[in-house]
């Protein structure tokens, strides 16, 4: 018969982790599962050593490798993000919103002035960043969820967003100061709207996805 852990001896490896830098709650999870099977087989092989030894040894000989896959893990969380930015971003109804924002605001930048669009150009990616923000820490704070892998990151996946925003947005100001043409400005800033729209629908999918799979860690 195999021999299992007890649920104080798990709780110790995933405070070990948790306090070895392991802040995702999933990626810990995973690696508490991998490490105490690796600890049960021992075991189960004849080590009759106390759990508290065996553990020790065991996080000698493989805590680099630990480390090495949870930094391998988040880079693949961030490129998973990034797949299904571009999927969604893909799908029929991002191209309807994306060509209603275009029309909407070429229409509506023959009322504007070229002094007062280069003002609304400038302040375009806060303008952009705040909704995701609220919708961000909103969904956070009601759910109060714990520090997951796919859900911080969209953190940083929306900071590498931003900073495409701000190119966008230079590039606006150096084309309206030249010739002020509205399809390229409207063509842009359509872009940059729906991709922020398209963020906070990604944004609610994946913290809805993650209550669905660790509602037990919730």
């Amino acid at each position: 018969m195999r021999h299992k852990l007890s649920k104080d001896q798990i709780h110790f490896i995933e405070n070990y982790l948790e306090h070895s830098d392991i802040y995702y709650a999933d990626i810990r999870m995973e690696m508490t599962d991998h490490v105490a099977s690796a600890l049960e087989a021992q075991i189960q092989s004849g080590d009759d050593r106390v759990f508290y030894e065996i553990f020790k040894d065991y996080m000698i000989e493989h805590k680099s490798k630990l480390l090495e896959n949870n930094k391998a893990f988040v880079r693949n969380v961030d490129k998973l993000i990034f797949r299904n930015l571009l999927k969604q971003l893909t799908r029929p109804l991002s191209t309807v919103v994306f060509i209603l924002a275009f029309f909407s605001i070429y229409r509506a930048l023959n009322f504007v002035d070229v002094q007062s669009l280069r003002t609304l150009i400038s302040m375009f990616p806060i303008m952009s960043i705040v909704p995701f923000c609220i919708v961000y820490v909103i969904l956070l704070k009601w759910f109060k969820l714990s520090r997951f892998s796919g859900i911080e990151r969209l953190g940083f996946v929306q900071m590498i967003v931003f900073q495409l925003y701000n190119f966008i947005i230079i590039f606006l100001g150096i084309h309206v100061k030249e010739s002020g043409n509205n399809a390229i400005v409207a063509l842009s800033l359509a872009l940059v709207l729906t991709v922020s729209l398209v963020m906070i629908k990604l944004t609610i999918m994946i913290v809805n996805q993650y209550r669905k799979e660790y509602k037990n860690l919730i």
